[in-house]
């Protein structure tokens, strides 16, 4: 099928081949620098775009004291609920990577390109279904620039630009050796990365050679040295018990025990907690109206920062031919290993089996329900390690024909792969405990009430560690011809590119035998054997897809200048015709308009069509009269893939203006607007375990516990998003300059299937797919320099915002910290040393009260506190 933009696709068609036609006037003659910007395969110049191109410079990068990439995102104002501090609750499955979110539009929904050519997505999946090219794997200190485009660019790049486009610019044509290390430390606590890396370039007139390594060692930050920020991490299920005398043996009405720690009276559903609970480590006794239960704060035992290792190559050759060709290759490889993962001592039993009452330790002497976990309080910690392997080799050849065309032609292969590992305790081992046939040996019993009377084999008998990974692959093939086509009638010449795409992607997911999910006859999944996670099924799947593009620049006016693009895409799913115009108007000496519409989409992703999944969520479960029933607890969530998604599809429009009233002062605003359909997301499940606490994907224990949800991917109706964005350069003297970004939401609003409108914008998003969504986020730069020395200082703003649901009436602060560098170079300049303080007043993250997980938000907000750095590079 051909994908449809409502009317904008034929509008922007018809005025582009008016404006054409109507093509008068001279162009202007001016000779200018040419560049090729992110946006356009036209050559042009950056602050003469009509398109919102931002460019952070290298200046920028080490102005910051970055020493990831990740450093560098989470400055953009326009991205938003990025997973960059990747923590064990929210995004399990994505430790030891990074990505980008621009607009908040979600992690698929932004293209990221490196030295302008696409790059594999991770294997690593976010627990809402996005998938997204993962940003670790790039060497800071071999990034020249980062390139944003605040707008749709499908005409250009063709499918997941919606959002935009992230380009990262890596350093060539480098002459000498730069080794640089870095070492930052928190204040509070003992957490460390230090990082070595080297910068090689050399060559000849013909052949020139940049080669570049980087190694960063990250230490844990425990959650025992932030304990405020973990408090909401409490689990209902640590250790209790229901009675159930009316099914004993002897079956009656209640069961009293006379005397000890479990005295009282007991009738059918009675709920108590473990005898000394409350003197256990993390535990705490809390009433409900069933009666009290044993909690357990298993917070403590994460990290707040997992230990990293990570190890960065990259490499660049160009060749000029004899015959005028350029050659150039690209080899790149990372390898990222999250070393030090602490879990909680084990899940809980979400199946909550019986314990007999012949169970030697059973102190009531009938049947009693388990709500608990066979390891807990004074047991230590699994580790969950993850691996994160990326290679990336491109090849290109460019040339110009005898007409004066220029062609530039590449094939480019990347691959990731991802393998976590998760433990869990095999749920017939444990049921075989309970009922006296445990252990290596298959004659222990497992004792809930004493953990003492637990032998080391038995726990070791029942204990498992799961093992995942995913690889994904893409092989893309392009070719582009631009160059100056004609020149009319009027005299205004006509810049034109032209070229093609094939696409080849994979993507595949393996598992241990006992991890995998069957399926039965009706297809249905089968519970795997294991008490708390659900498996993933494995799957092995590939697909190619096909473009071509045409883009056309020139002057209308001598001050206006047009530019035009299409792209024809041709997906699995169907194929997509993408038109975009932009209009650039000169008004004066000072001051420039600038206006642009297109129209984009995204396929759904080989993960989002055939997978099963099945994640953690902290879950708040009600009773009939809506009231809370017990506490937050994790839960499983099982969601499924479907051959029926749809591609999403967006209409996007900007309108901006270029002021620079003087040389030291340049102004740029804008105004955009993305018109978003049939967006693929993930049922959420808190929202569709409160729209019905009974219904048909709501899976509950004999005795009404909540034990899981069943969630579908699916095209969701339609999302509305339009906001500002102001660039500001000040250059307040010839040693100071300052540097403005502001992005502010006017709307997001979600309309669901049902026709209810959501507002997003300003709100963390408990009931909805959208992630937490500040107004306003912005970073200010004041930089010095003076001959030998320079300072700058980083002012990042995030706005406050609201809960979604009515846990805390006083919503989540606003957040402001201060960035501060210092450096200076010796030896003729050779050798460069700086020192730092990231969040300068050591500003804590705003409290967020999230269900079972963190006491913060780790998707808008940093746990670590005021963070001391020292920088040194020596060059030769």
């Amino acid at each position: 099928m051909t994908f449809k933009h409502s009317y904008l696709s034929a509008a922007i068609l018809a005025g582009t081949a008016i404006l054409a036609a109507n093509t008068a006037l001279a162009a202007d003659n001016t000779t200018i620098e040419e560049v090729q910007v992110t946006g356009s395969y036209i050559k042009g110049t950056p602050g003469d775009s009509a398109l919102p191109v931002q460019i952070l410079d290298r200046n920028y990068i080490e102005s910051i004291g970055a020493t990831s990439v990740a450093d560098v995102v989470s400055k953009l104002a326009i991205s938003s609920g990025t997973e960059n501090q990747a923590d064990s609750f929210t995004a399990g499955s994505t430790q030891g990577t990074a990505n980008v979110n621009l607009r908040g539009l979600g992690l698929s929904s932004t293209l990221v390109l490196i030295n302008g050519r696409r790059q594999t997505i991770s294997g690593g999946l976010a627990n809402d279904g996005s998938v997204f090219v993962d940003t670790s794997s790039i060497p800071v200190n071999a990034l020249e620039r980062v390139e944003v485009l605040k707008e749709g660019a499908a005409s250009t790049y063709g499918s997941d630009a919606i959002a935009g486009v992230v380009n990262f610019i890596l350093r060539k044509d480098f002459e000498g050796f730069e080794i640089t290390t870095n070492l930052s430390s928190v204040d509070r606590g003992d957490q460390e990365d230090k990082s070595v890396g080297f910068l090689w370039g050399g060559g000849n007139d013909t052949t020139r050679f940049t080669v570049a390594a980087n190694v960063l060692d990250r230490t844990a930050l425990a959650a025992t040295e932030r304990p405020e920020l973990v408090d909401n991490a409490v689990s209902s299920l640590g250790a209790s018990f229901v009675a159930m005398p009316h099914i004993a043996s002897s079956p009656a009405a209640s069961v009293t025990v006379d005397d000890g720690p479990y005295a009282g009276t007991y009738g059918p559903g009675q709920r108590f907690a473990l005898a000394g609970c409350a003197d256990k480590a993390g535990g705490s006794v809390v009433p409900t109206p069933a009666g009290p239960m044993c909690f357990f704060q298993y917070g403590t035992r994460f990290n707040l920062v997992a230990a990293e290792e990570r190890t960065q190559l990259y490499s660049n050759m160009t060749h000029q031919m004899a015959n005028g060709i350029e050659m150039t290759a690209e080899l790149g490889y990372s390898m990222n290993k999250v070393t030090e993962n602490p879990q909680s001592p084990s899940y809980p039993d979400l199946t909550f089996p019986l314990i007999p009452e012949t169970h030697p330790s059973n102190p009531l002497g009938v049947p009693l329900v388990w709500l608990g976990r066979p390891l807990a309080f004074d047991a230590p910690s699994p580790n969950a390690t993850r691996k994160n392997d990326t290679l990336r080799a491109s090849l290109g050849f460019k040339g110009q024909f005898e007409n004066g065309m220029d062609w530039d032609a590449a094939v480019t292969h990347s691959s990731n792969e991802y393998s976590a590992r998760q433990p869990d305790t095999i749920s017939s081992r444990l049921r075989a405990g309970l009922a006296g046939t445990g252990g290596p040996n298959n004659d222990e019993y497992y004792d809930p009430f004493d953990a003492s009377n637990n032998s080391d084999a038995l726990i070791a008998d029942m204990s498992y560690m799961t093992d995942t990974m995913r690889t994904t692959d893409l092989t893309v093939l392009d070719g582009v011809v631009s160059g100056e086509l004609m020149t009319l009638s009027s005299g205004a010449a006509v810049d034109f590119a032209a070229g093609f795409q094939v696409r080849s992607e994979g993507y595949k997911t393996e598992t241990d035998d006992l991890y995998e999910i069957q399926f039965d006859a009706d297809g249905a999944p089968i519970p795997i054997d294991l008490i708390f996670l659900g498996g993933v099924s494995e799957i092995d799947e590939s697909r190619t897809s096909y473009s071509m593009f045409a883009e056309a620049q020139t002057n209308l006016a001598e001050n206006v200048e047009l530019t035009a693009a299409v792209r024809y895409e041709n997906v699995d799913t169907g194929d997509s015709i993408d038109p975009k115009i932009a209009l650039r108007w000169q008004v004066t000496d000072q001051l420039a308009l600038r206006a642009s519409a297109s129209t984009a989409f995204r396929e759904p992703s080989l993960s989002q069509i055939n997978a099963q999944v099945v994640n953690l969520a902290g879950l708040q479960d009600f009773n009939e009269d809506g009231s809370a029933n017990g506490g937050v607890a994790f839960v499983r969530v099982t969601s499924s893939g479907s051959d029926d998604l749809e591609a999403e599809e967006s209409d996007n429009f900007n309108v901006g203006l270029l002021y620079q009233p003087t040389d030291k002062l340049d102004i740029k605003l804008d105004y955009w607007k993305v018109d978003y359909t049939n967006l693929i997301t993930v049922e959420n499940s808190q929202g569709k375990l409160a729209a019905d606490i009974n219904g048909p994907d709501i899976v509950r224990s004999a005795t009404g516990t909540l034990a899981g949800v069943y969630v579908d991917y699916f095209n969701s109706s339609s999302v509305d998003v339009e906001g500002i964005d102001l660039e500001v350069q000040y250059k307040m003297s010839d040693n100071l300059n300052l540097g403005v970004n502001v992005a502010h939401f006017l709307q997001y609003d979600i309309t669901a299937p049902t026709g209810e409108v959501i507002e997003a914008a300003g709100y963390f998003n408990n009931n909805n797919f959208a992630r937490s969504m500040p107004e306003t986020k912005a970073n200010v730069v004041l930089a010095w320099s003076n001959g030998e020395q320079d300072a700058s200082l980083n002012i990042s703003y995030i706005s406050d915002y609201q809960h979604s649901q009515p846990v805390d009436p006083m919503g989540i602060s606003s957040y402001t910290t201060a960035d501060a560098q210092y450096g200076f170079r010796v030896m003729e300049d050779a050798l460069g040393l700086s020192i730092g303080v990231k969040n300068l007043t050591d500003e804590k993250p705003p409290r967020v009260s999230d269900a079972a997980n963190f006491s913060y938000d780790p998707k808008q907000h940093s746990p670590l506190g005021r963070v001391f750095y020292l920088k040194a590079k020596y060059s030769f």
